[in-house]
């Protein structure tokens, strides 16, 4: 596969680090010659270019026109930005991933094309939001370009969902179950006449605003 990089920064020499046992083609273009040259140094399998990875004439240098991955990771989201849009456009890069230093800038981004995009600050306060407001109940996957999610969380005991029908009972919002794991192990998928029980693994498709009632209703209650 062939990847390349912008920006030769910490997050860059770790996703290389990362990336080196499957041997992957990657190249490296950075602007500081110091920092090109550390990174030569300590990857002879990468090639490393001196320059502006948003210049179309080092774009074409590092022959993006056959790369697979474009990766944006430089302290500027506006290269970032701009980077992943070129790549998309005139060299026909199958993903493109940019990193954002701001948060706010995310949705921006994946509205101007750019297939992945990553936030560091973003992840950590998911991590911290599902661990202290949401203890009982974890995202297992974001559904991209979209604000649903798919959750996981037993059922307590408690619960008035407990003995009743998966139709007869009244979930939050348009939340919807996908599958139920019993205590037992058996697994069943979502019908009408599914008689929920005390301690059922549910993974439901939710909302983030929606998170609270399951927890008030089916969990915590």
């Amino acid at each position: 596969m062939r990847i390349v990089i912008v920006g030769g920064g910490k997050l860059a020499y770790y996703l290389i680090k990362t990336l080196r046992p499957y041997r992957h083609q990657i190249s490296v273009i950075e602007l500081q010659k110091e920092v090109s040259a550390k990174i030569a140094t300590d990857f002879d399998e990468v090639d490393v270019y001196n320059g502006d990875g948003t210049s179309i004439r080092m774009m074409h240098e590092v022959d993006c026109e056959n790369a697979d991955f474009y990766i944006a990771v430089t302290g500027k989201d506006e290269n970032n930005l701009v980077g992943c849009q070129i790549a998309k456009k005139k060299f026909n890069v199958r993903h493109t991933v940019a990193r954002v230093n701001n948060p706010k800038n995310a949705e921006m981004f994946s509205r101007m094309g750019v297939d992945k995009v990553y936030s560091g600050t973003q992840i950590l306060a998911d991590i911290i939001e599902q661990e202290v407001d949401f203890e009982g109940l974890q995202v297992v996957l974001k559904i991209d370009r979209s604000n649903k999610s798919i959750i996981e969380f037993k059922l307590s005991p408690r619960s008035a969902a407990c003995g009743k029908t998966l139709e007869a009972y009244e979930f939050p919002g348009d939340s919807k179950v996908v599958m139920i794991t019993h205590a037992d192990g058996s697994v069943e998928m979502p019908r009408g006449n599914l008689i929920m029980q005390p301690e059922d693994t549910f993974l439901m498709i939710a909302e983030a605003d929606e998170y609270q009632a399951i927890l008030k209703t089916m969990i915590r209650k």
